[in-house]
């Protein structure tokens, strides 16, 4: 009777699932192999049990394993070289099945593999939804691209097969031979070699690493996207911006909004809107209320310009271009230029373009001027062409040097001397203290080929004339008024950058500022 009836339980199943125009239930498992077949309801209640070369579907999924129990409730427990195939393409193999026909889910344990075209993924244990294309696992998996070499690991994931998309967490590790990504949250497009970050994630590629908290990184084309907390390292250089962008192939980043670029290895922090760095030609660009400090001992440079440039030489100094309404402070040093130059290999700055630069109470110009740094200070200064120092007295005398070139000395960042070469000239007013109050009293009028002058503190204290002096002394009431101040004066107080703030004013034109002085 037992016989029998599994007879008859088989026919019907068989005859259900073959006749044509037959409603068949959605949820039921097609047995469409089996070398055994056995119904024993005392062995394991309400079970068939199929052995040998064991075959069943449901819709377009079939799996196949060495044998298997198929349940009254369209539940399967299979063993033995399990193989579950969907479609044309996906295939996932393991030692044990648990099938759910009405939940349309496979829990396959035991030595798993899933392959889909170029990928192939290993774990211990997965969850497999028929009906929607979805594989899951949460005991770590190993996830080999064979078309892009990369090689994914992580404790928790997801495939969605139809989009060839996966969906990783916990501990992600994409390594590859030219890098290697780190992120807490991972989406990974194999069609298309994708990588889509959510959480902090590391890329390291050579001696370039990037971080950020969310963006994306195309492992063919090697170009990323990142746009929260973003920063790009490379040989002691480091690239930030609300958004940046960056190409394996050119080493080109590109930074937007609050860029910042810090090199460790010349002290210098380059600020700005939008910024560019060349990794392979060590060339960086910054403009957008651009800003420069330069690191020099206790103190900084703060410095702006329309647009700062930075390349690096062979021996990896770095060279500082800025362009275009440049404005620099520093505690004792502050000055206005069109152009600048800073060479980190001599330490030397160099500005061009109505340059003016202001030492306490002295202000010089020229056609180029030139400051030499040591140890981060001010050592020594070079105007060449037009060479001009001016140090107010009062409200309207000023004290004058001039000469076809200048060179200063620096003492703890004070100018101390400075030496007027070529048809040198001076003006230096008298003064004396009567009741507290000092008072200008005559007019030093000279002409010679050298003239020292010694400061202290920004003030004329010495002049020196060498070779063969013409010098005459006014008293102030007589003195002409031709010689009060030599052609060429400017005195450009109005442009000197008071604070580290104030170096992002717009310096005012030269013609406007000397109509209170009387200049041309």
């Amino acid at each position: 009777m037992k016989t029998f009836a599994f007879l008859m339980l088989a026919i019907l199943t068989i005859e259900a699932n073959a006749q044509p125009g037959t409603t068949r239930n959605k949820d039921r498992v097609e047995i469409l192999n089996a070398d055994r077949w056995e119904f024993d309801e005392n062995l394991v209640k309400g079970a068939q049990r199929l052995i040998g070369n064991v075959r069943f579907r449901q819709e377009d999924a079939i799996m196949q394993c060495d044998s298997a129990y198929l349940y009254e409730d369209e539940r399967v427990t299979a063993f033995g070289k399990i193989r579950l195939t969907q479609g044309d393409t996906l295939l996932i193999t393991g030692h044990r099945l648990d099938y759910s026909g009405a939940e349309r889910t496979a829990r396959i344990t035991g030595d798993v593999h899933l392959s889909d075209p170029g990928m192939e993924l290993t774990t211990e244990s997965l969850l497999y939804n028929v009906r929607a294309h979805k594989a899951e696992y949460d005991q770590g998996a190993r996830i080999v691209s064979k078309r892009d070499d990369n090689v994914l690991t992580s404790g928790k994931g997801a495939y969605y097969a139809d989009g060839r998309l996966f969906i990783f967490s916990d501990s992600v590790r994409l390594t590859h031979p030219e890098r290697t990504i780190e992120a807490d949250t991972l989406h990974y497009s194999t069609a298309t070699g994708l990588a889509e970050f959510f959480g902090p994630t590391r890329i390291t590629q050579g001696n370039t690493r990037m971080y950020c908290e969310r963006g994306s990184y195309n492992t063919r084309t090697g170009q990323g996207r990142f746009t929260k907390a973003a920063r790009i390292f490379s040989e002691g250089q480091t690239l930030t911006g609300d958004t940046l962008h960056y190409d394996r192939n050119t080493g080109q980043g590109i930074g937007w909004g609050h860029v910042t670029i810090s090199d460790t290895v010349n002290d210098l922090l380059v600020y700005g809107q939008l910024g560019t760095h060349n990794q392979m030609e060590g060339r960086s660009m910054v403009t957008g209320r651009a800003e420069m400090v330069l690191v020099m001992g206790a103190d900084s440079l703060f410095l702006h310009a329309d647009t700062l440039f930075a390349s690096q030489d062979s021996s990896g100094q770095r060279r500082v271009d800025a362009r275009r309404n440049v404005r620099f402070f520093k505690s004792d040093l502050q000055g206005v230029c069109d152009t600048m130059t800073y060479v980190g290999a001599d330490s030397l700055i160099t500005l061009r373009g109505q340059p003016f630069i202001w030492s306490k109470a002295d202000q010089i110009s020229g056609d180029t001027v030139r400051i030499k740094l040591r140890e981060g200070k001010a050592e020594t200064l070079l105007v060449e062409g037009n060479a001009f120092m001016v140090s107010q007295v009062d409200s309207i005398h000023f004290d004058q040097v001039t000469g076809l070139t200048m060179t200063g000395k620096f003492r703890d960042d004070q100018l101390t001397q400075l030496i007027a070469e070529g048809n040198s000239r001076t003006i230096y007013f008298a003064t004396e203290v009567k009741d507290s109050v000092k008072q200008v009293t005559g007019v030093n009028r000279a002409d010679c080929s050298r003239i020292t002058v010694g400061l202290d503190s920004g003030k004329v204290t010495t002049v020196s004339f060498i070779t063969q002096p013409a010098a005459t002394l006014y008293p102030l009431e007589k003195a002409p008024m031709e010689e009060m101040r030599f052609e060429g004066f400017r005195w450009n107080a109005a442009a000197r950058p008071e604070d580290r703030e104030d170096i992002f004013r717009e310096t005012p034109e030269l013609r406007d500022l000397n109509k209170a002085t009387g200049s041309k």
